[in-house]
């Protein structure tokens, strides 16, 4: 019969092995993977990572839905989106990271500031960030996280972001005077015309007795 002292440290040993596992468990910002989760739902591949025990980030390449919203935008235009979850704030930042660019001194920085509030005004979901030290021009949204995780709010917020990049895109692209996300991949028949042709074939010593 064991002494009531060993079983003690027995009891001991478990509680911080338990202790133990479930500060691992805990190891990552709580809903960083119900994120991930939600991406993978909808047919993205994250990158998903904490960077601390409170903060973590997902990165997604993808382009906008449809108008019945599940079927990709004809426009096939991608963005990547990065997203910040912090636990401490309760929020997750979700950005198009070089949305546009935007100098400063640019001749029609004026009339182009101007134009970024109005999309701001006319958007709900989304805002227009904009640098003038780096002139980076980003597209925004901010899901706040302090009562629940909103499943349905967060993927509302990801298929708005998209929606008004790809909406706003071709003006702010002639706009600012460059390229407003990734063009849709050129097409398999596109890259076998523009193939390299391969030499002719000499004629044959026999052809030329022919004629």
């Amino acid at each position: 019969m064991r002494s009531p002292l060993v079983l003690s440290s027995v009891a001991l040993s478990g509680a911080a092995l338990l202790s133990s596992l479930s500060a691992g468990a805990q190891a990552q910002p709580r809903y960083l993977g119900q994120m991930q989760a939600e991406l993978q739902a909808m047919a993205m591949a994250p990158q998903c990572a904490p960077t601390s025990a409170t903060v973590g980030a997902c990165t997604i390449r993808a382009q906008a839905p449809g108008a019945d919203g599940r079927t990709p935008n004809p426009t096939g235009r991608r963005f990547v989106l990065s997203m910040t979850y912090d636990d401490g704030s309760d929020t997750i930042y979700v950005y198009i990271e070089r949305y546009a660019t935007l100098r400063a001194d640019a001749a029609n920085a004026s009339q182009a500031t101007r134009r970024l509030l109005e999309l701001n005004w006319e958007m709900l979901a989304s805002r227009v960030e904009w640098s003038p030290s780096t002139g980076e021009v980003r597209l925004s949204g901010l899901l706040h996280t302090d009562s629940n995780f909103d499943r349905r709010a967060f993927r509302g917020l990801i298929r708005s972001l998209l929606r008004s990049a790809d909406r706003y895109a071709q003006e702010l692209s002639q706009l600012t005077g460059g390229p407003v996300g990734e063009p849709p991949a050129a097409p398999a028949a596109a890259a076998t015309a523009t193939a390299t042709p391969q030499p002719a074939t000499a004629p044959s010593a026999d052809a030329g007795r022919a004629r």
